[in-house]
């Protein structure tokens, strides 16, 4: 007779991961784990109903690993990951032909449970869209688990707008579990702590000709077209194994997150080329650096980056909400550096 499968167990899974991670969880995320665990008891059962847990904190703290993992390990089909800028990309695409209602029901189909991976809203389109998003899940009776660096009271918060975003707020604060996971530890610094792709990628330190030789990487010669749907964009060397762009090519031009989540279809290694402080740059050059890094980084796309200067020097001084995501991120980076002299 066949032996009956064991129950799941959320604690004993994140128990073997950090094993394996030779990781030791802190005690915030040890409760992150049991709050997991207790939504996935009537989710297994079958019990239809809204729950949720919006789990929010500084970058690097453990977030995505953990609800990565509770998404991967929960034996249940009938859930949906997704990641902000694919979602809201998904999502516009259905409305061509669709009211919004109609698509996100459709959009979100059968499932029964949600992860949204870096819930953040910084436009009142988006914000808008976020708001008909957890009022259908309510209707749907989906379980929905939101990742955030912002707690609910920072989301939308430009001044002109956050207004508008407060009832969804409230809906947040009074339907949701609120769950801040602010420990001291940045775990992306530690070595080998994210055995993605985007990790294996390099920072230049200033990207002279030998640095990129020995990489097997181009220095920039020329405009050489790339098609992303209807627009077209120039890299800075033929776009073969490595999509070669300069700073200037692929932020300071009016380039869009769906371009970068077009062109991620094509190419998995991308090398952004003279990249400077990015507070000597236009806000907008800056917010399209900080959505390209989260996009490479959710498609995990190895990423080499050239700059004269540190990550530190780079994201410093820049007043933009997301800027300590990117800058986690792209500590993830080995550095290759010229030896000071002088």
């Amino acid at each position: 007779m066949a032996g009956t499968a064991a129950p799941f167990s959320f604690r004993e899974t994140m128990h073997l991961r950090a094993q394996e991670k030779a990781l030791r969880l802190d005690a915030d995320q040890t409760r992150l784990i049991s709050e997991l665990e207790s939504l996935a008891a009537p989710l297994l059962a079958g019990r239809a109903r809204f729950a949720g847990l919006y789990v929010w904190g500084r970058p690097g703290r453990g977030k995505s690993f953990i609800v990565d993992n509770f998404f991967a390990s929960l034996p249940l089909t009938a859930k949906k990951r997704a990641h902000f800028h694919d979602f809201f990309r998904e999502l516009h695409q259905r409305m061509v032909d669709k009211p919004l209602e109609q698509a996100l029901r459709a959009q979100l189909g059968e499932a029964r449970l949600l992860c949204f991976d870096e819930f953040h809203l910084h436009d009142p389109g988006d914000a808008m869209l976020a708001k008909k998003l957890l009022e259908v899940a309510q209707a749907m009776k989906i379980t929905l688990i939101l990742t955030s660096n912002y707690s609910p009271r920072e989301l939308l918060s430009h001044p002109l707008y956050h207004e508008l975003f407060v009832p969804s707020i409230a809906l947040i604060e009074r339907e949701m579990t609120i769950f801040a996971l602010n420990g001291e530890r940045d775990y992306r610094l530690d070595a080998g702590s994210d055995a993605g792709l985007f990790s294996k990628g390099v920072w230049l330190r200033p990207g002279t000709p030998a640095q990129r030789e020995a990489l097997g990487l181009a220095t920039a010669h020329g405009e050489f077209a790339v098609t992303a749907g209807y627009h077209t964009f120039y890299a800075a060397s033929p776009p073969e194994a490595v999509l070669h762009f300069t700073f200037a090519a692929i932020c300071e031009a009016p380039t869009a997150v769906m371009d970068y989540l077009t062109l991620c279809e094509t190419y998995s290694c991308w090398f952004i080329d003279g990249v400077p402080l990015l507070s000597r740059v236009s806000p907008a050059a800056a917010q399209r650096f900080i959505n390209l890094i989260d996009v490479l980084y959710d498609k995990q796309r190895q990423l080499f980056i050239s700059s004269a200067y540190s990550v530190a020097e780079m994201t410093g001084d820049v007043a933009l909400d997301d800027i300590g995501r990117t800058a986690s991120r792209l500590s993830q980076l080995r550095l290759i550096q010229e030896p000071v002299t002088g």
